[in-house]
């Protein structure tokens, strides 16, 4: 099969799911950064990843900015999972946040958890 021939039918897999700018971006992400060109065969595994995140462009975007030389579904949710926790972090509670809440001169070190009224055993 000819070079021209295979990237018009990697092209036809990428383009439905991705659009055809990100679709050629993806293409030339593998072929020239990565040095490793994608194949027809590896073309139609990443589009069903790319649909399975439910965000196939969000997903392309996000192997490509990585750098990644693919992207599988758990890597895309768990990466957008640490992002939206990074984001969190300012609202969740610090070690440090509890210790000034941690009623001052009382000895608590009897108590469960440091929780006064839960007793140890």
């Amino acid at each position: 099969m000819a070079k021209d021939m295979v990237s018009e039918e990697i092209m036809e897999i990428l383009r439905p799911v991705l659009g055809e700018e990100l679709a050629a971006a993806i293409i030339e992400h593998r072929k020239r950064t990565l040095k490793k060109p994608l194949t027809v065969y590896a073309a139609r595994m990443q589009a069903r990843e790319y649909l399975m995140t439910g965000d196939p462009v969000g997903a392309a975007e996000m192997q490509i900015f990585r750098g990644w030389q693919a992207i599988k579904c758990d890597w895309y949710l768990k990466e957008k999972a640490r992002e939206a926790g990074s984001i969190n972090s300012s609202m969740r509670r610090t070690a440090v946040d509890a210790a000034r809440d941690f009623p001052s001169g009382e000895d608590h070190f009897g108590d469960a958890f440091w929780l006064p009224g839960i007793r140890r055993h």
